[in-house]
């Protein structure tokens, strides 16, 4: 668990590494289960079928195992409900004095996304992370565009929340 916590705010680089680790984590939990399965039905026979033979005979279960590595959900999202309804907060002409109340709503988002998570740095770059990535997600096409421009042509600024809203309010 805390391993996933650490993918969460981890930077890309590092997130890889993260991503490998769970994926190992949770492989030999599966493969533990199975292997406590097959030691109760033929432990008490004095293991008469070893354990690869047995895992032979299942082969839905190894095909459970590859296939469901690729279906691990990494990231937290906002519901569609709620992101339609900051959409609409964007697209107002006058969408810059819903500023303040587009921001506040998608903190509040992001506290609810991430309420499992215990008070501290952990909860807070992540809920920050996802402020982000929900804001870029929402930005009407034009706005999207200069504001990613901007942060691909000046190295210096950061990819937070804070320097995305600095740019959406100055365009």
């Amino acid at each position: 668990m805390d391993t996933k916590y650490m993918y969460d705010v981890a930077t890309e680089d590092k997130q890889c590494v993260f991503k490998v680790l769970i994926v190992n984590f949770i492989e030999r939990y599966f493969y533990l289960i199975c292997y406590t399965t097959y030691s109760l039905e033929f432990g008490p026979a004095g293991y008469q079928t070893s354990f690869q033979d047995w895992m032979e005979e299942r082969k839905d279960l190894r095909l459970m195992a590859t296939e469901g590595k690729d279906k691990l959900e990494w990231c937290r999202r906002v519901d569609a409900g709620k992101l339609e309804q900051l959409k609409k907060l964007l697209n107002d002409p006058n969408y810059k004095d819903n500023l303040p109340l587009l921001i506040r709503t998608i903190f509040e988002f992001a506290y609810l996304t991430y309420s499992d998570l215990p008070r501290g740095p952990i909860k807070n770059n992540s809920m920050r992370k996802l402020a982000a990535t929900t804001l870029m997600e929402i930005l009407p096409h034009d706005i999207g565009a200069k504001v990613t421009k901007k942060l691909e042509d000046e190295p210096h600024i950061t990819h937070d929340f804070l320097s995305i809203v600095g740019l959406v309010s100055y365009f």
